[in-house]
């Protein structure tokens, strides 16, 4: 996968094409009730021209008008591909994908707006959010496959993230699909 591929993604899934009023809210590629937009995105490269392999961490407010990806190295690779695989719920195929996109939510972004019926808008934004993932994958010529079954604790714990005000909600794995399997 190159860069260009890469942040293109990014910018589609979570990137910020302008700011409204003072830093009130962002105007995105996908729709968020109430511009809250609750999302961080993560990803393992594992095989992405140009970057190392390892975990990192998009930035989309520092991404507006740069030529080049605006992302944080978050860490290295699990110290196993089966640490990996046991942050996929077991899932070997999965972890041969050359990008893994996690998505993180942080509630209080939208709870503090919508209350006790922040979860409902969540639910609606990260379809949103997947949607333009793989709709944007699927425009550059790659598969996707949005994955329910990961094991939340353990990404929350390799993405460096604590769990209870930020925790794993997605994961996707993008990448060149192979027709030639049976």
């Amino acid at each position: 996968m190159t860069q260009d591929q890469l942040a293109f993604l990014l910018w589609s899934a979570q990137g910020v094409q302008a700011i409204r009023g003072e830093n009130y809210g962002t105007f995105r590629p996908v729709p968020s009730g109430g511009a809250r937009h609750s999302f961080e995105t993560y990803f393992v490269a594992a095989n992405v021209e140009g970057l190392d392999a390892g975990i990192y961490h998009y930035l989309p407010l520092e991404d507006i008008g740069r030529k080049e990806v605006a992302i944080e190295f978050a860490g290295a690779l699990p110290d196993s591909s089966k640490n990996l695989e046991d942050m996929l719920a077991g899932q070997k195929w999965a972890v041969a994908a050359p990008l893994i996109v996690f998505l993180s939510c942080i509630p209080y972004r939208s709870e503090w707006r919508y209350s006790h019926m922040a979860h409902r808008v969540a639910l609606i934004d990260l379809g949103h959010v997947g949607q333009n993932l793989m709709l944007s994958a699927a425009a550059m010529g790659l598969g996707s496959c949005c994955l329910a079954a990961y094991n939340q604790s353990l990404c929350d714990k390799i993405l460096g993230i604590d769990g209870y005000e930020e925790f794993t909600v997605y994961a996707c794995t993008v990448g060149k699909p192979r027709f030639d399997e049976p």
